[in-house]
């Protein structure tokens, strides 16, 4: 698979004036885009293996979520 990835104009005339840096750059690209993908994929997975006998529903999650920020929110001082 290709994707086209979009750098700062600075940094894309900086990188076509060396060939090295140029070729060190597209497998630091590489790899962390990779690492990424992985991580997420894994925690997406490992989170749909522990919800999936869950008996909570739509609306339980949202109270929750709701309940926790007021909480952040007060902890914070910002209310």
């Amino acid at each position: 698979m290709t994707i086209d990835v979009r750098l700062p104009k600075e940094v894309e005339l900086t990188i076509k004036k060396d060939k090295t840096l140029e070729d060190i750059i597209r497998r630091k690209i590489e790899h962390e885009i990779s690492k990424e993908i992985k991580e997420g994929l894994f925690l997406s997975m490992l989170f749909d293996e522990l919800l999936e006998e869950s008996k909570l529903s739509d609306k339980d999650v949202d109270i929750i979520d709701r309940k926790v920020k007021e909480g952040i929110v007060e902890r914070l001082g910002w209310k």
